[in-house]
């Protein structure tokens, strides 16, 4: 019985302590990130860019959300790191604008598609979500049609979609004058987010609790 409440009583605290915002992660806000390059070595090539953020083991891929900002490869900065599903956006470069959360999970729905999608669309898919933050951000046809699949998709309600699976990452100036600056990124990679979200853990939780109860009571 010993045993059963130890194992319990560390269930229990592991929910407490991955219920923080950025469940899974290693690194602490704000974060130190490295600009490491860009994909093709062009800006204009649009996603992945390549960023190295302090606590995170290896290279973390993200797109540039932030058509009119600059930094270049070899640039370091401070960052908040913004967790889409669970946090909300008060940190966010583009928080002010008119209907901002939906804007920034039709960004984040574009980017959520990425891995299912053939690498020839990304530099679409990245002009769309630039366009999103930007309307002077160039639309061509195959971007056009990426921004209005987010539209759609916000119409719904965007049924489904694991926006706790987005994060965003903006500069500590998140309202920087200086167009020379860093700009702002969202990431998909999995490794700021492999812990197992608290609601499963809860779950394993209660059905020891369970299985102590049947212990007792047999």
């Amino acid at each position: 019985m010993k045993k059963f409440v130890v194992l319990i009583g560390v269930l229990l605290a592991a929910v407490c302590a991955y219920a923080s915002p950025s469940a899974g992660a290693d690194f602490t806000n704000p974060a130190t990130l490295a600009f490491l390059g860009y994909s093709g070595g062009a800006w204009q090539n649009g996603y992945p860019y390549t960023v190295a953020i302090n606590g995170i083991t290896g290279p973390v891929q993200v797109m540039c959300d932030d058509y009119i900002h600059g930094g270049t490869p070899g640039q370091t900065w401070l960052a908040n790191i913004t967790n889409l599903g669970t946090q909300g956006i008060g940190d966010a470069r583009f928080n002010l604008m008119a209907d901002a959360l939906t804007l920034y999970k039709e960004a984040g729905w574009i980017l959520l598609q990425t891995p299912i999608t053939s690498p020839g669309e990304y530099a679409d898919m990245n002009y769309a979500v630039w366009h999103i933050f930007d309307s002077a951000a160039p639309l061509a046809p195959g971007a056009l049609v990426w921004l209005n699949a987010a539209q759609a998709e916000a119409a719904l309600g965007f049924p489904g979609v694991p926006f706790n699976d987005v994060f965003i990452i903006t500069p500590l100036d998140q309202y920087d004058p200086n167009l020379n600056d860093p700009q702002e990124f969202l990431t998909i990679d999995p490794k700021l987010g492999t812990t197992p979200e608290p609601g499963t853990l809860l779950l394993l939780g209660t059905g020891l609790v369970g299985l102590w109860k049947r212990k007792l009571l047999s």
